[in-house]
């Protein structure tokens, strides 16, 4: 009796089983559609994940620039297929890519990182290190250590806002890779770690791009643009009562239009209570330019709700600008200030050639690339402006209609949407 009494308390308790198989078929459903990402030549790159069964897919705006517009995607059952770029969010260290070939790719399911808390369990899987010759992703396990981290963007166009914070490890080679959370539910793009004085490993504080705040640029990524984010217009400050005040304003703004004025106190911001200058820097930092967000603000006692369209950050054609400027070779540390280089020097020619073969395009991805100023990839904009007007087409013949549409239809979400279409606009 007593040697079986011994037996039943060693056996495993059957919940703590049933949450092991749990955690297993969870990673390996999240193992899936995490993709491993290297340049056309298979060298250098990160991580990403598949969000659609045809093969968008996310990852860092600083995984992929430096690939251009080709590069490879290994997945998790050992295919290494092509892939082109799509669109950039360079602020926000965002990009969208296609894998070219069938149209049932594994897909993760998106998540909702506006309802994540800290201490909650999260997966982070990628490929640190380049370790992953076959393509089966690394998996962490931590939890979230802080939500809504602003990171700055420290002399570089990357801009973290309103940041996943976790203990889960983050590596070099993960970034771009899938944070998931403990449903294998996607909540965020892995970029950032605190690696800073530490040498270029985990130290236990690393930080992912919320899903929430992708999910309002994909369509303009799908546009095969560069996208920029927004500005109200405004800045902020902390006054002597710790509230948030506008310090400065320009005239030629949605926001001084709609009524806001030099030292109202900001209220709420996009439905979020802004108590600091972080806050509303990390809730801002989430919207794309163009969109119209709802703002409270309070002067003298009483509060104004409004409806402000955000402007861009950068003007027109400066992001496009700083893009190239970033791309732009660097001197030859090894050749003397002032003695510039005479032409044709033995082997300039052959660099010359080299150079040009290395930007031509592998054939599988050149049909899927065009080039525009403006643009990452003007390709997919000509492709889906022809796919939604296939899609009138296939509702009757307009050849007679005149410019003035209104057009009335609803979004993936449900929602309803108006748009006007006239000659000019």
């Amino acid at each position: 009796i007593v040697a079986a009494s011994a037996l039943a308390a060693e056996a495993p308790d059957a919940a703590v089983l049933a949450a092991q198989a749990e955690r297993v078929e969870t990673i390996e459903q999240i193992s899936r559609p995490t993709i491993a990402i290297f340049d056309r030549e298979g060298q250098g790159g990160g991580s990403g994940v598949i969000i659609s069964p045809d093969g968008y897919a996310l990852t860092n705006f600083h995984v992929a620039s430096p690939s251009g517009p080709a590069m490879k995607c290994g997945l998790n059952d050992g295919r290494l297929v092509d892939a082109v770029l799509v669109g950039l969010d360079p602020s926000g260290d965002v990009a969208l890519i296609k894998l070219l070939g069938d149209d049932q790719f594994p897909t993760a399911e998106l998540g909702d990182s506006d309802t994540v808390h800290v201490g909650e369990w999260v997966y982070v899987v990628g490929n640190p290190f380049l370790l992953a010759d076959d393509f089966t992703p690394t998996v962490t396990y931590g939890i979230i250590s802080g939500v809504h981290r602003y990171q700055y963007p420290a002399g570089t166009l990357l801009e973290y806002t309103d940041c996943i914070q976790t203990d889960a490890a983050i590596n070099p080679g993960n970034s771009g890779g899938p944070m998931f959370d403990a449903a294998g539910r996607l909540i965020g793009i892995n970029g950032r770690g605190s690696f800073e004085k530490r040498g270029r490993v985990n130290v236990g504080v690393g930080y992912a791009i919320s899903i929430n705040q992708i999910k309002r640029f994909i369509g303009l990524l799908k546009s095969g643009r560069i996208v920029d984010h927004a500005s109200l217009g405004a800045t902020v400050t902390t006054d002597a009562e710790k509230h948030v005040v506008v310090d400065d304003i320009l005239e030629d703004s949605d926001a001084f239009r709609r009524g806001l004025r030099y030292d109202d106190e900001l209220v709420r911001f996009g439905g979020r209570e802004i108590g600091t200058v972080n806050a509303f820097k990390n809730v801002l930092g989430t919207y794309p330019n163009g969109w119209r967000v709802p703002i409270t603000f309070r002067r003298n006692g009483r509060e104004y709700d409004r409806i402000v369209r955000l402007a861009a950050v950068h003007r027109e054609g400066e992001l496009d600008a700083l893009l190239k400027a970033e791309k732009e070779p660097q001197p030859d540390p090894h050749h003397h200030d002032g003695e510039p280089k005479e032409p044709g020097q033995p082997g300039e020619e052959e660099s010359k050639q080299e150079a040009a073969k290395k930007d031509e395009l592998p054939p599988e991805v050149k049909s899927f690339y065009e080039a525009n100023p403006g643009y990452a990839n003007f390709w997919f904009n000509r492709y889906h402006q022809q796919r939604v007007w296939n899609a009138y087409l296939a509702h009757g013949d307009f050849a007679d209609a005149s410019w003035n549409w209104d057009i009335h239809a609803k979004n993936q979400a449900g929602a309803d949407v108006a748009i006007k279409l006239t000659e000019k606009h």
